[in-house]
């Protein structure tokens, strides 16, 4: 299942290898632990920079969106099995 979120989520990111990436994330009250992060991707919006993550727990993914201009991050989109 499909479904668009757009809401404000905290981040833990762990930095190494010259990269950044998503560990763990707060949403609705709920810590996800990141197992993978399957795809890193790039956009410029207007003067803004977008990071997109896409990463998975053991049951769900999601897409998760950095932005370089108010250092926000946004959980996008959930992907659920069902």
């Amino acid at each position: 299942m499909f479904e668009k979120i757009n809401e404000p989520v905290e981040v833990l990111v762990r930095f190494g290898k010259g990269r950044v990436e998503p560990a763990r994330f707060r949403w609705r009250d709920r810590v996800y632990d990141v197992k993978k992060v399957n795809f890193v991707h790039k956009e410029r919006q207007g003067g803004d920079k977008i990071y997109y993550f896409s990463v998975s727990d053991d049951a769900n993914s999601f897409r998760l969106a950095f932005s370089t201009r108010d250092l926000g991050w946004t959980m996008e989109e959930l992907y659920t099995e069902g």
